[in-house]
């Protein structure tokens, strides 16, 4: 008998709203390796003053290049709660894939222009930021009960991936000698949001958002979209659990507001542990890699920084394949533990080696990069994947659409 796959249409639709993770990813990954490319630095820097006739941005220029799109991500994330409750997952996939495009034209735009750089990467973050929210929404969602862990986590594996193709990118036209070393890897993230606006019209909505919308008749059909396989399926007992959900929902949320996330003691626990999850995900210190780990290989000395960051995110990929295996095998709160404690001791190290004098030693250079590694495996074996299984279950139920 062949490996079959069991729900293949839900794994399908959940793989199209993956791509927002394919943006998440790349994003974060290239434009490290753009920034450190010397053809880069030479459009957009400046003259050394060392009259060595080299070029070089200054650190607060680069630093807000880099990190602008976090202001952009913030805005989509908030307001993708509002458009999802109004348009539904499918129309914020729609206007998050259009404000990408606008983003990735602004920066292929220029050659010279920081203004153009930083607000192509804010309007790029605003539909990154949409994506991120609403992506995972309509994953937990569409995904069957019984495989809503590991689709989740697949989240995290398909944006590793998408960091590989970032870093193999940047290392494969990092040694070209015009704009197109650095425009290459921009202009490839405008193949995300475009399958996005070719496939957007086959996948269905959200069962639950059309069964909300009292849109029994579409909710059916989508219903009968995700079990295609099974030519038994009847939609009736879960359209019935669906709108016994609503109704709980309805009325628990009748005399509740938002203040009620506070109040209520289980809700508010709710809420800290759906927020700590994410918060503890972002600012666990991995971050700074993703956003200047070819830089940072730079500055240690290693003589291939793009091929060290395209290693890294090998062994990134294997790890969160191998945690979306093991997803429901292992005890996840230890799991968070352990992998903290690795996480926090690597970091420690990293930070205590330091530069002295600006230089770094070849043996300190490998066990500098041998932590990173170390600290990146402990992070894409739990945090990474296990952050966005972690808020699905525990989103407050009330407000679970507009969180």
């Amino acid at each position: 008998m062949g490996l079959r796959i069991e729900h293949p249409y839900a794994w399908l639709f959940c793989a199209f709203a993956a791509l927002g993770a394919c943006l998440y990813g790349y994003d974060g990954v290239y434009f490290t390796g753009v920034s450190a490319m010397d053809v880069f630095v030479k459009h957009f820097g400046t003259p050394k003053a060392d009259g060595s006739g080299g070029y070089e941005i200054k650190a607060s220029d680069l630093s807000v290049m880099t990190s602008m799109i976090n202001v952009g991500e913030l805005v989509g994330s908030l307001t993708a709660a509002p458009m999802n409750d109004f348009l539904g997952r499918k129309g914020v996939f729609l206007i998050g894939a259009l404000t990408v495009i606008v983003g990735v034209v602004l920066q292929l735009a220029t050659d010279h222009s920081h203004a153009y750089i930083i607000g192509g990467r804010v309007i790029l973050g605003y539909g990154v930021g949409a994506f991120s929210s609403t992506s995972p929404l309509y994953i937990g969602e569409v995904a069957p009960t019984h495989i809503r862990g590991p689709l989740l986590m697949c989240w995290q594996l398909t944006l590793s991936v998408s960091q590989i193709v970032a870093a193999a990118i940047n290392r494969g036209t990092e040694s070209l000698t015009t704009t197109a070393a650095y425009r290459i890897p921009m202009a490839v993230q405008l193949i995300f949001p475009l399958l996005i606006l070719a496939f957007i019209w086959w996948v269905p909505e959200s069962p639950r958002w059309l069964l909300r919308k009292g849109k029994g008749e579409k909710c059916d059909n989508a219903l009968r979209l995700i079990h295609r396989e099974d030519k038994a399926y009847s939609s009736h007992a879960d359209m019935l659990a669906l709108q016994r959900d609503l109704d709980d929902e309805a009325a628990m949320a009748k005399d509740s507001s938002w203040l009620d996330l506070v109040r209520d003691p289980i809700e508010r626990r709710k809420v800290l542990y759906s927020a700590g999850a994410l918060i503890a995900q972002q600012i666990n210190g991995i971050q700074w890699f993703y956003y200047f780990g070819t830089v940072f290989s730079k500055a240690i000395g290693l003589d291939d920084p793009f091929l060290m960051t395209l290693i890294v995110f090998i062994i990134q990929v294997v790890v969160v394949f191998a945690a979306v295996l093991c997803a429901n095998k292992l005890p996840r709160r230890p799991l968070l533990l352990i992998t903290t404690g690795i996480m926090t001791i690597s970091i420690f190290i990293v930070g205590c080696l330091g530069i002295p004098g600006g230089q770094v030693s070849e043996t300190f250079g490998k066990v500098i990069i041998s932590f990173v590694i170390i600290e990146i495996t402990a992070f894409n074996f739990a945090w990474g994947p296990l952050g966005w299984t972690i808020v699905s279950f525990l989103f407050p139920f009330p407000l679970f659409h507009s969180l």
